[in-house]
């Protein structure tokens, strides 16, 4: 990573389709005082087991009106099969390849997660499946998005084991 994209630095712009029609650009999290966007795609078990897991996050941050976004690195076919095999309604973006918002991003392990605070900068970065960084996210969540509480972040952390490959 040559630090376009470390936490601190100024999040980089995107425009993505959304699954199912419209678009949302990196300002929608951003004015909303900020949000997560995670980064997944198909065939990827760490993709799956973490995207199948954040309903406590996006519950969480949908009541301090933050937005939540995963971006599905494939065709929005691939992603909305995607979704349907987790069962689950994410908030669910898809760009093709060659994924210029992925490398924007300096996406290069699925799943990666950050935080974008209010004023458009990235606050926290997660890449891989760690069961105790998303555990610790929620802390980082309070502080960069001044939530009124520490948000739970993964559904049944206990049963998920600590690494997952990708």
């Amino acid at each position: 990573m040559n630090g376009a994209a470390a936490v601190g630095a100024r999040a980089p712009d995107f425009d993505v389709p959304l699954v199912g029609g419209g678009r949302i650009v990196r300002d929608d999290l951003v004015r909303a005082g900020g949000g997560v966007l995670l980064f997944v795609k198909g065939d990827c078990p760490a993709s799956e087991l973490v995207a199948s897991r954040v309903w406590p996050l996006v519950r969480a941050l949908a009541r301090g009106d933050r937005p939540f976004l995963a971006v599905f690195q494939g065709e929005e076919g691939a992603a909305r099969d995607f979704r349907a095999a987790l069962g689950v309604s994410l908030p669910l973006a898809h760009e093709a390849a060659p994924f210029a918002v992925s490398r924007a991003y300096e996406v290069n392990v699925v799943p990666t997660l950050f935080v974008l605070d209010g004023a458009g900068s990235i606050a926290g970065r997660l890449e891989g499946f760690h069961r105790s960084e998303y555990i610790a996210l929620g802390a980082s969540l309070q502080r960069a998005l001044a939530l009124g509480g520490q948000p739970p972040v993964l559904d049944r952390p206990e049963e998920l084991p600590e690494v997952r490959p990708g």
